[in-house]
């Protein structure tokens, strides 16, 4: 009859309704980090355990680390492009990263290593013209430069990209996978908290999740700057750029099947380059005018 067609039809709508509000996180409260103390601070980085933070300036100059129980932040390093490619080690107490110096005429580059306690540095690579994010393994690190990938833990799952192909490496052997096409490459490539999931984002067709043998198991969207949030949720930006600038950016939370989206955020807020620690439940992004915020939420 009508009269059942319209309440079906009144159904659906609000089911869809809940869905495109759908809350995955209770956000508990949010903070601005280190007020008063910088205004050029860009693309934090937390340790798992979310007890520390890496941050750098907007152009990657410097790299500095902030301990959250003792308030307390420490230069890691002063060199150029230092924060681009930062990351913790699995336990938190080491920092890996890439810095970038001219020689010869040209740009080289080479992985290093900060270990945070006796704050002493070390190369962990030959320089090189290119030269990865070093990946954090679960007793070592995985580095690469100009194209010869180096592993200190054969047994762990390991992750990279290179123009448009996903490798991905187990028990020492690397295969390389091309789950969806790309003409300008892959970008933030992840592994799964449970190292059964790889995420990455590629340009013109934004974040792909695929299992280890590259198989697509859901592309989210385009979104930008994806981080897991557990191995169920990613966090990640929705930026708007007219080509010379951005127009845009907000937070948003995603579960990993697509399912439910919920947005952080407001678009006009200018938020971006997201972080996340799932064990603290904490959220870090900056502002464009270079803030740093933590949001404290709550898995629902």
């Amino acid at each position: 009859t009508k009269y059942n067609m319209k309440k079906v039809l009144i159904m659906a709508l609000a089911a869809m309704s809940l869905t495109a509000q759908a809350q995955i996180v209770d956000v508990t409260s949010t903070q601005q980090l280190l007020k008063g103390v910088d205004s050029n601070m860009y693309y934090p980085v937390l340790s798992t355990d979310g007890s520390k933070m890496l941050y750098t300036s907007e152009n990657f100059q410097g790299l500095k680390l902030y301990d959250f129980k003792d308030n307390v932040t420490q230069k890691v390093s002063d060199e150029s492009r230092a924060g681009l490619d930062a990351t913790f080690s699995c336990d938190g107490q080491t920092v890996y990263f890439v810095t970038q110096t001219w020689q010869d005429n040209r740009n080289m580059r080479q992985a290093k290593s900060y270990d945070i306690a006796t704050r002493k540095l070390n190369e962990i690579s030959a320089k090189g013209r290119v030269v990865a994010r070093p990946m954090a393994l679960k007793n070592g690190v995985m580095t690469t430069i100009d194209g010869v990938v180096s592993i200190t833990d054969n047994k762990s799952t390991t992750v990279r990209t290179k123009g448009s192909v996903l490798y991905i490496g187990r028990n020492g052997v690397e295969k390389a996978y091309t789950p969806v096409e790309s003409h300008a490459g892959y970008l933030w490539e992840s592994l799964s908290p449970d190292g059964t999931k790889v995420m990455f984002f590629a340009a013109g067709k934004g974040i792909v999740i695929t299992d280890l043998n590259g198989n697509v198991l859901k592309q989210l969207g385009n979104y930008e700057s994806p981080v897991w949030f557990g191995n169920d949720c990613v966090v990640a930006m929705n930026a708007k750029h007219n080509g010379y600038q951005h127009t845009a950016s907000q937070i948003v939370l995603m579960r990993a099947d697509g399912s439910e989206l919920q947005e952080l955020t407001r678009p006009e807020s200018m938020t971006m380059n997201p972080t996340a620690s799932f064990e603290a439940g904490k959220i870090v992004y900056n502002t464009i005018d270079g803030r740093l915020y933590q949001m404290n939420v709550n898995l629902k």
